[in-house]
């Protein structure tokens, strides 16, 4: 699929939590523990000459630079996630060079996810941090989510100098890499089709952050 350039969205406010009662939580999905020894092979052995650099960043998406691909024809429907601040043009080429992709989505690491599953099923609180609960929490979020299956997954990622400023109790460093739980991906079919911002809200409270676009070095295996 070639490259593509988006559409800003109108200003209205972000990441407005609903706050409404949540749907209690079902049998927790029946997923196999994995062995995290991939995971973390993963992580180790990806390069950091990849990562992005601190720089000033625009909030200007890509469509509006000189240089950036024309914009699509296709529109957004009103209801759908609100995907502001977009990345720089700086940034936003300098992922397509590196032929890397840009997912929007949620820091993971630091157990996370784990503590979100927890939220949700009380007989897993208490217990230690384990990476065993990642593909789990996966398939709860799939379960809940059931359109958005193919979209919600689990990559590692580069901090970059905006994902920082938007979220400064991230412990990592600009430049290096980190868990991210993905929501849809900004590539045509996925965004086009992402989910509605009521989604992302419900995520956003369980997960107690903010989504962001991040610019992503490889994807985990799917389940």
């Amino acid at each position: 699929m070639g490259t593509f350039a988006l559409c800003p969205f109108p200003a209205t406010p972000h990441f407005a939590f609903v706050h409404q009662p949540l749907t209690p939580p079902g049998p927790l999905p029946g997923v196999l523990f994995f062995n995290m020894a991939s995971i973390t092979s993963s992580m180790q052995s990806l390069s950091l000459d990849e990562a992005p650099t601190s720089t000033q960043l625009q909030d200007q998406p890509p469509a509006e630079s000189p240089g950036a691909p024309a914009k699509p024809r296709r529109a957004s429907r009103p209801d759908q996630a609100d995907p502001m601040p977009w990345p720089s043009k700086e940034e936003y080429l300098q992922v397509k060079a590196a032929k890397g992709s840009m997912h929007f989505g949620f820091y993971a690491d630091d157990d996370v996810l784990q503590n979100m599953l927890a939220s949700r099923y009380p007989s897993l609180r208490g217990r230690e941090p384990d990476e065993m609960f990642l593909y789990p929490a996966l398939a709860y979020l799939r379960t809940r989510y059931p359109g958005r299956t193919f979209d919600i997954g689990l990559h590692i990622g580069f901090v970059s100098q905006r994902v920082k400023d938007l979220n400064p109790r991230i412990p990592a460093k600009v430049g290096e890499k980190v868990l991210v739980l993905g929501l849809f991906a900004l590539e045509e079919e996925s965004y086009f089709n992402r989910m509605t911002q009521k989604e992302v809200d419900e995520i956003s409270e369980l997960i107690g952050t903010k989504p962001t676009w991040w610019w992503i070095a490889h994807s985990l295996p799917s389940i």
